[in-house]
Order: structure tokens, then sequence, then C-alpha cells
């Protein structure tokens, strides 16, 4: 077995310590998702892409609620949230502890 110098391994030592130190990079926006009604119920539907294996959430600024889903593997999510046409909505998602940038948009008028 090869015995490592004691140079070798403060070298390795400290490759180590400084791939630690290192930041992460941030995580992305999430893109604008596809906004569906309000339906008769008062609920637009969220349609997109996050992440995978990540919670997404959607708040609207108006009434304070906050929905969301898990992704799948693909990253795809679709829920349902309370909301009029011209309400700001602010959506984001989490990996582990970091939180992405949330973007913001607002409830289209249905065409």
């Amino acid at each position: 077995m090869a015995r490592l110098s004691r140079r070798s391994m403060l070298a390795a030592a400290g490759l180590v310590l400084v791939g630690c130190l290192s930041p992460t990079l941030p995580l992305p926006p999430p893109s604008k998702p596809t906004v569906e009604g309000p339906d008769e119920q008062g609920q637009v539907t969220l349609d997109g892409t996050a992440h995978a294996d990540a919670p997404v959430y959607a708040l609207n600024t108006r009434t304070g609620e906050i929905r969301g889903q898990i992704t799948g593997s693909d990253g795809h999510y679709r829920f349902q949230l309370a909301a009029e046409v011209g309400d700001e909505l602010n959506l984001w998602y989490s990996v582990g502890t970091d939180l992405s940038p949330s973007i913001i948009f607002k409830v289209p008028t249905p065409p």
C-alpha cells in the first residue's frame, strides 16, 4: 500500500477545505407558468416546470394564500390557487435549504 507524504495529505486536506468553503451557485428563478382561469370557483391553475423533485410555492399577495406542490422527476407542477383577474402572484421553489428567486406576475384576463 502506498504511503502518502505529509505534504500530499496537507494538499488533499486543503483541497477538501477549499471545496467546502466555495459558494454554491444560486438557484435560477422558475419560469413563468401557464395560467388558466379563474374558473367558476375562483381558482386559477398554474402549470409549469421548475427544479426536479422540489417544492414549488405560489402566493396570492392580495389574499395572502399560499399553495404549492412538489414537482416530479421531470420538474412539472400543476396546482390551483384562489385568485381573481389582476391579482399579483409570487412563485418560487426550494431545493434543500436554498430558495430560488421569485417571479411576480398578474393573473391575466382569460381569452
